[in-house]
Protein backbone atom coordinates (compact mmCIF):
# COMPACT_ATOMS: atom_id res chain seq x y z
CA UNK A 1 0.00 0.00 0.00
CA UNK A 2 1.55 3.45 -0.88
CA UNK A 3 1.47 6.25 1.50
CA UNK A 4 0.91 9.94 0.83
CA UNK A 5 2.76 11.87 3.59
CA UNK A 6 0.78 14.80 3.72
CA UNK A 7 1.47 15.04 7.40
CA UNK A 8 5.38 15.74 6.54
CA UNK A 9 4.67 19.39 5.20
CA UNK A 10 3.92 20.09 9.26
CA UNK A 11 6.38 17.83 11.07
CA UNK A 12 9.74 16.19 10.56
CA UNK A 13 9.68 12.18 10.32
CA UNK A 14 11.54 9.72 12.68
CA UNK A 15 12.42 6.53 10.46
CA UNK A 16 14.97 3.77 11.53
CA UNK A 17 16.03 3.05 7.81
CA UNK A 18 15.36 4.49 4.53
CA UNK A 19 15.68 3.66 1.04
CA UNK A 20 16.47 5.62 -1.97
CA UNK A 21 17.52 4.36 -5.68
CA UNK A 22 18.39 5.47 -9.00
CA UNK A 23 18.77 9.27 -8.47
CA UNK A 24 20.83 9.53 -11.72
CA UNK A 25 22.88 12.68 -10.81
CA UNK A 26 24.29 14.10 -13.93
CA UNK A 27 21.22 13.95 -16.03
CA UNK A 28 19.02 16.47 -16.77
CA UNK A 29 15.84 14.45 -15.00
CA UNK A 30 16.94 13.79 -11.86
CA UNK A 31 14.57 15.11 -9.79
CA UNK A 32 17.16 16.61 -6.71
CA UNK A 33 14.84 19.26 -5.33
CA UNK A 34 11.99 17.11 -4.35
CA UNK A 35 14.71 14.69 -3.29
CA UNK A 36 16.13 17.17 -1.00
CA UNK A 37 12.45 18.36 0.11
CA UNK A 38 12.20 14.87 1.09
CA UNK A 39 15.50 14.06 3.15
CA UNK A 40 14.57 18.01 4.97
CA UNK A 41 11.82 16.86 6.67
CA UNK A 42 12.76 12.78 7.41
CA UNK A 43 15.69 11.93 9.86
CA UNK A 44 17.00 8.31 10.24
CA UNK A 45 19.39 5.97 11.70
CA UNK A 46 20.31 4.37 8.38
CA UNK A 47 19.81 5.37 4.72
CA UNK A 48 20.23 3.43 2.22
CA UNK A 49 21.42 4.64 -1.55
CA UNK A 50 20.65 1.75 -3.80
CA UNK A 51 22.63 2.31 -6.73
CA UNK A 52 22.83 5.32 -9.31
CA UNK A 53 22.64 7.56 -7.30
CA UNK A 54 25.34 9.21 -10.27
CA UNK A 55 25.00 8.71 -13.84
CA UNK A 56 28.36 7.72 -14.66
CA UNK A 57 27.73 6.94 -18.20
CA UNK A 58 26.03 10.49 -18.53
CA UNK A 59 28.89 12.37 -17.02
CA UNK A 60 31.16 10.45 -19.04
CA UNK A 61 29.53 11.63 -22.37
CA UNK A 62 28.68 14.73 -21.49
CA UNK A 63 29.14 17.07 -18.25
CA UNK A 64 26.05 17.67 -16.70
CA UNK A 65 26.21 18.63 -13.11
CA UNK A 66 24.02 21.48 -11.44
CA UNK A 67 24.51 23.55 -7.88
CA UNK A 68 21.83 21.59 -6.44
CA UNK A 69 23.75 18.55 -6.83
CA UNK A 70 26.27 20.27 -4.59
CA UNK A 71 23.72 20.86 -2.22
CA UNK A 72 22.10 17.28 -1.89
CA UNK A 73 25.97 15.66 -1.26
CA UNK A 74 26.28 18.14 1.21
CA UNK A 75 22.62 17.40 2.78
CA UNK A 76 23.62 13.77 2.93
CA UNK A 77 27.21 14.44 4.27
CA UNK A 78 25.79 16.28 7.00
CA UNK A 79 23.46 13.47 7.94
CA UNK A 80 26.28 11.48 8.27
CA UNK A 81 28.34 13.61 10.54
CA UNK A 82 25.53 13.53 12.70
CA UNK A 83 23.67 10.20 13.86
CA UNK A 84 23.11 8.79 10.16
CA UNK A 85 24.82 5.74 8.94
CA UNK A 86 24.63 5.67 5.16
CA UNK A 87 25.13 2.59 2.97
CA UNK A 88 26.02 3.31 -0.56
CA UNK A 89 25.10 0.33 -2.69
CA UNK A 90 26.66 0.73 -6.31
CA UNK A 91 24.81 -0.23 -9.16
CA UNK A 92 25.45 -0.12 -12.83
CA UNK A 93 25.38 3.33 -13.48
CA UNK A 94 27.71 4.26 -11.02
CA UNK A 95 30.27 1.35 -11.29
CA UNK A 96 33.11 3.64 -11.68
CA UNK A 97 32.78 3.35 -7.35
CA UNK A 98 33.23 -0.45 -7.62
CA UNK A 99 36.85 0.40 -6.62
CA UNK A 100 35.77 1.62 -3.47
CA UNK A 101 33.73 -1.57 -2.41
CA UNK A 102 34.46 -2.83 1.68
CA UNK A 103 35.60 1.22 2.36
CA UNK A 104 34.12 3.16 5.00
CA UNK A 105 34.39 7.25 5.29
CA UNK A 106 33.35 8.28 8.33
CA UNK A 107 30.06 6.96 8.66
CA UNK A 108 29.25 6.31 4.87
CA UNK A 109 30.03 2.33 3.66
CA UNK A 110 30.27 1.17 0.33
CA UNK A 111 28.89 -1.99 -0.95
CA UNK A 112 27.51 -4.30 -3.39
CA UNK A 113 25.42 -5.78 -1.25
CA UNK A 114 23.83 -5.96 2.40
CA UNK A 115 22.14 -8.02 4.65
CA UNK A 116 19.36 -5.43 6.57
CA UNK A 117 17.87 -6.38 9.58
CA UNK A 118 15.04 -4.64 10.39
CA UNK A 119 13.74 -3.87 14.37
CA UNK A 120 11.45 -7.02 14.46
CA UNK A 121 14.45 -9.30 13.43
CA UNK A 122 13.72 -9.86 9.67
CA UNK A 123 16.43 -9.90 7.38
CA UNK A 124 16.38 -8.65 3.66
CA UNK A 125 18.88 -8.71 1.07
CA UNK A 126 19.87 -4.95 -0.19
CA UNK A 127 21.00 -4.50 -3.80
CA UNK A 128 20.86 -2.38 -6.71
CA UNK A 129 19.55 -5.57 -8.91
CA UNK A 130 21.50 -5.17 -12.02
CA UNK A 131 23.74 -8.29 -11.13
CA UNK A 132 20.02 -10.07 -12.20
CA UNK A 133 19.16 -8.20 -15.44
CA UNK A 134 20.17 -9.75 -18.19
CA UNK A 135 20.42 -6.47 -20.46
CA UNK A 136 23.26 -5.83 -18.40
CA UNK A 137 25.29 -8.76 -18.09
CA UNK A 138 25.39 -9.72 -21.84
CA UNK A 139 24.95 -6.59 -24.11
CA UNK A 140 26.26 -3.18 -22.64
CA UNK A 141 25.41 -1.36 -26.27
CA UNK A 142 21.57 -2.57 -26.10
CA UNK A 143 21.01 -1.24 -22.56
CA UNK A 144 22.92 2.07 -23.37
CA UNK A 145 20.55 2.36 -26.36
CA UNK A 146 17.79 1.71 -24.07
CA UNK A 147 18.71 4.33 -21.47
CA UNK A 148 18.68 6.51 -24.95
CA UNK A 149 15.45 5.53 -25.67
CA UNK A 150 14.17 6.46 -21.97
CA UNK A 151 15.55 9.65 -21.93
CA UNK A 152 13.61 10.61 -24.84
CA UNK A 153 10.39 8.99 -23.64
CA UNK A 154 11.25 11.26 -20.26
CA UNK A 155 11.58 14.24 -22.22
CA UNK A 156 8.13 14.25 -24.01
CA UNK A 157 7.15 12.87 -20.13
CA UNK A 158 8.47 16.67 -19.31
CA UNK A 159 6.83 18.84 -22.03
CA UNK A 160 3.69 16.73 -21.67
CA UNK A 161 2.83 16.90 -18.24
CA UNK A 162 3.70 20.47 -18.25
CA UNK A 163 0.68 21.15 -20.84
CA UNK A 164 -1.33 18.58 -18.27
CA UNK A 165 -0.43 21.73 -15.41
CA UNK A 166 -1.43 24.17 -17.57
CA UNK A 167 -4.90 22.85 -18.23
CA UNK A 168 -4.90 21.96 -14.44
CA UNK A 169 -4.58 18.40 -14.76
CA UNK A 170 -2.21 16.06 -12.48
CA UNK A 171 1.06 14.55 -13.32
CA UNK A 172 0.83 11.21 -15.39
CA UNK A 173 3.66 9.00 -16.38
CA UNK A 174 3.74 8.09 -19.85
CA UNK A 175 6.64 5.96 -19.44
CA UNK A 176 4.72 3.70 -16.73
CA UNK A 177 1.69 3.56 -19.04
CA UNK A 178 4.07 2.29 -21.39
CA UNK A 179 5.62 -0.17 -19.38
CA UNK A 180 2.37 -1.31 -17.85
CA UNK A 181 0.92 -1.95 -21.98
CA UNK A 182 3.92 -3.34 -23.41
CA UNK A 183 3.87 -7.04 -22.73
CA UNK A 184 7.55 -7.37 -23.58
CA UNK A 185 8.51 -5.06 -20.64
CA UNK A 186 6.07 -6.81 -18.68
CA UNK A 187 7.29 -10.34 -19.01
CA UNK A 188 11.05 -8.56 -18.27
CA UNK A 189 9.87 -7.06 -14.93
CA UNK A 190 8.42 -10.24 -13.72
CA UNK A 191 11.72 -12.35 -14.85
CA UNK A 192 13.61 -9.58 -12.96
CA UNK A 193 11.22 -9.97 -10.02
CA UNK A 194 11.71 -13.30 -9.56
CA UNK A 195 15.30 -13.86 -10.69
CA UNK A 196 16.17 -11.44 -7.52
CA UNK A 197 13.82 -13.49 -5.10
CA UNK A 198 15.66 -15.91 -5.79
CA UNK A 199 18.98 -14.79 -4.48
CA UNK A 200 17.30 -13.71 -1.19
CA UNK A 201 16.25 -17.41 -0.92
CA UNK A 202 19.66 -18.16 -1.20
CA UNK A 203 20.82 -15.79 1.32
CA UNK A 204 18.15 -17.10 3.69
CA UNK A 205 16.36 -13.67 3.87
CA UNK A 206 12.83 -13.02 3.88
CA UNK A 207 12.57 -10.62 1.55
CA UNK A 208 14.65 -8.50 -0.84
CA UNK A 209 14.93 -4.34 -1.60
CA UNK A 210 16.41 -3.67 -4.80
CA UNK A 211 15.93 -0.69 -7.29
CA UNK A 212 17.22 -0.74 -10.96
CA UNK A 213 13.94 -1.26 -13.47
CA UNK A 214 12.62 2.50 -12.16
CA UNK A 215 9.32 0.63 -10.80
CA UNK A 216 8.24 0.91 -7.22
CA UNK A 217 6.51 -2.11 -5.42
CA UNK A 218 6.04 -4.15 -2.68
CA UNK A 219 4.53 -7.67 -3.04
CA UNK A 220 5.32 -11.31 -2.02
CA UNK A 221 6.72 -13.74 -4.65
CA UNK A 222 5.90 -17.25 -2.78
CA UNK A 223 7.32 -16.72 0.63
CA UNK A 224 9.79 -13.97 -0.32
CA UNK A 225 8.97 -10.48 0.35
CA UNK A 226 9.88 -8.04 -3.04
CA UNK A 227 10.23 -4.97 -2.50
CA UNK A 228 11.69 -1.81 -5.03
CA UNK A 229 12.07 1.70 -3.66
CA UNK A 230 11.55 2.81 -7.15
CA UNK A 231 13.45 5.85 -8.68
CA UNK A 232 13.91 9.65 -8.26
CA UNK A 233 13.91 10.44 -11.97
CA UNK A 234 10.10 9.82 -12.39
CA UNK A 235 8.28 8.05 -9.57
CA UNK A 236 10.09 9.84 -6.51
CA UNK A 237 9.61 6.84 -3.95
CA UNK A 238 10.92 5.61 -0.95
CA UNK A 239 11.20 2.72 1.16
CA UNK A 240 11.00 3.28 5.36
CA UNK A 241 11.16 1.58 8.09
CA UNK A 242 9.43 2.14 11.46
CA UNK A 243 10.92 1.93 15.05
CA UNK A 244 9.27 -1.06 15.48
CA UNK A 245 10.54 -2.64 11.95
CA UNK A 246 7.14 -2.22 9.63
CA UNK A 247 8.66 -1.39 6.20
CA UNK A 248 6.02 0.62 3.96
CA UNK A 249 6.09 2.59 0.69
CA UNK A 250 6.03 6.45 0.53
CA UNK A 251 4.94 8.19 -2.57
CA UNK A 252 6.72 11.50 -2.94
CA UNK A 253 5.85 13.06 -6.28
CA UNK A 254 5.63 16.92 -7.21
CA UNK A 255 1.98 17.34 -5.68
CA UNK A 256 0.32 20.48 -3.96
CA UNK A 257 0.50 19.00 -0.74
CA UNK A 258 3.80 18.10 -0.59
CA UNK A 259 4.81 22.22 -1.97
CA UNK A 260 2.52 23.13 0.58
CA UNK A 261 3.37 26.42 3.05
CA UNK A 262 7.46 25.14 1.73
CA UNK A 263 8.00 29.04 -0.26
CA UNK A 264 11.31 29.34 -2.22
CA UNK A 265 13.68 28.65 0.62
CA UNK A 266 17.15 27.26 -0.62
CA UNK A 267 18.17 24.12 0.86
CA UNK A 268 22.09 25.39 1.94
CA UNK A 269 23.87 24.53 4.79
CA UNK A 270 21.91 25.13 7.53
CA UNK A 271 18.73 24.49 6.26
CA UNK A 272 15.86 23.23 8.34
CA UNK A 273 17.88 23.89 11.07
CA UNK A 274 20.56 21.65 9.96
CA UNK A 275 23.52 23.59 11.03
CA UNK A 276 26.95 20.88 11.46
CA UNK A 277 25.91 22.18 15.72
CA UNK A 278 22.69 21.33 16.15
CA UNK A 279 22.65 18.03 18.11
CA UNK A 280 25.72 16.60 16.52
CA UNK A 281 28.25 16.53 19.42
CA UNK A 282 30.74 13.90 19.55
CA UNK A 283 29.16 11.75 18.14
CA UNK A 284 28.93 14.04 15.06
CA UNK A 285 32.54 14.62 14.49
CA UNK A 286 33.09 10.35 13.12
CA UNK A 287 32.69 11.84 9.49
CA UNK A 288 36.16 13.02 10.52
CA UNK A 289 37.68 9.39 10.77
CA UNK A 290 38.85 9.13 7.57
CA UNK A 291 39.04 5.98 5.23
CA UNK A 292 38.33 2.59 6.57
CA UNK A 293 38.19 -0.86 4.69
CA UNK A 294 35.81 -3.38 5.59
CA UNK A 295 38.01 -6.04 7.15
CA UNK A 296 38.97 -9.17 4.10
CA UNK A 297 37.07 -12.61 4.84
CA UNK A 298 34.03 -10.54 6.50
CA UNK A 299 31.70 -11.80 4.43
CA UNK A 300 28.09 -9.42 3.27
CA UNK A 301 27.98 -6.30 4.95
CA UNK A 302 25.38 -7.06 7.57
CA UNK A 303 23.36 -3.89 8.54
CA UNK A 304 20.95 -3.87 11.86
CA UNK A 305 21.81 -6.60 13.67
CA UNK A 306 23.27 -4.55 16.66
CA UNK A 307 19.25 -2.86 17.75
CA UNK A 308 16.93 -5.97 16.42
CA UNK A 309 14.59 -7.83 18.67
CA UNK A 310 16.67 -10.55 19.27
CA UNK A 311 14.37 -12.68 19.79
CA UNK A 312 13.02 -12.73 16.51
CA UNK A 313 16.65 -12.12 14.69
CA UNK A 314 16.21 -16.01 13.68
CA UNK A 315 13.09 -15.17 11.00
CA UNK A 316 14.09 -16.19 7.55
CA UNK A 317 13.21 -17.97 4.52
CA UNK A 318 11.88 -21.22 4.41
CA UNK A 319 13.30 -23.23 1.24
Amino acid sequence: MVAHPEHLAAERKQYRSVWISDIHLGTKHAQVDALLDFLRDVDCKYLYLVGDFFDGWQLQSKWHWQDNYNVLIQKLLRKSRKETRIIYITGNHDEFLEQFVGMNFGSVTIAREVIHTTANGKRYLVLHGHQFDGLTQFNRVLEKIGTRLYDWILDFNLYFNRVRRRLGFGYWSVAAYLKSKAKSAVKYVTEYEETIVQMARKQNACGVICGHIHRAEMKKIGNVEYLNCGDWVESCTALVEDFAGNIQLLNFHETDVLRAGRGTRAHDAGDGGEGDDRGGGARGRRGHAGRERTPAGAGILRIGDEDACSTAADVGVQV
